[in-house]
């Protein structure tokens, strides 16, 4: 079995079902949610690698959708797929942060090529995300030992090895 999770967020019923057993019988782990708020609850409680969004939904729909999950997860990959498209809409979704958008109706294969490609993006996504913490860590590794060598440096005296200022006043005195 995959480890791959993909979440379908539709509010059309034959969407989400076709989308589950189509990813399903490609080995993905699959969610389906009816609606944005309802993608929102899943994404809180569940770990996914690609979301695939319908733009428009009643209540919360696709682009307020997808900025609320980078919000809860910058990693999650997001596909907006729409029956309705328009150049605005398109732009407005790429800038939102969508990975691709692909007008409905749409050749499975073709949505399988482009979840492949966001599951690689994904994967590039949490590499980068896991060697800016291992960065961060490594700068605070190196920020507390150049500390310590600072005070280290600060007291110590190098006419008087192993000493530091105040043995050395005393020493003198």
């Amino acid at each position: 079995m995959s480890t791959e999770k993909v979440l379908v967020v539709d509010d059309e019923l034959f969407v989400r079902e076709l989308l589950e057993e189509y990813f399903t019988k490609l080995k993905f782990t699959v969610d389906v949610a009816e609606s944005g708020e309802a993608a929102l609850e899943m994404v809180e409680e569940n770990h996914y690698n690609v979301a695939l969004i319908d733009l428009k939904m009643t209540g919360l729909d696709g682009l307020e959708t997808l900025k609320q999950i980078r919000g809860l997860d910058s990693n999650v990959v997001v596909v907006l797929m729409t029956g309705y498209p328009t150049v605005e809409s398109s732009i407005d979704a790429l800038r939102a942060g969508a990975f691709d958008y692909i007008v409905k109706p749409f050749r499975l294969n073709e949505l399988r090529d482009i979840v492949t490609a966001a599951i690689k993006e994904y994967d590039f996504r949490r590499e980068i995300t896991l060697l800016k913490e291992k960065v961060r860590m490594l700068e605070e590794s190196i920020r507390g030992k150049s500390d310590n060598n600072g005070l280290e440096r600060e007291d110590s005296d190098s006419t008087m090895p192993g000493r530091s200022k105040t043995a050395r006043k005393k020493a003198v005195t």
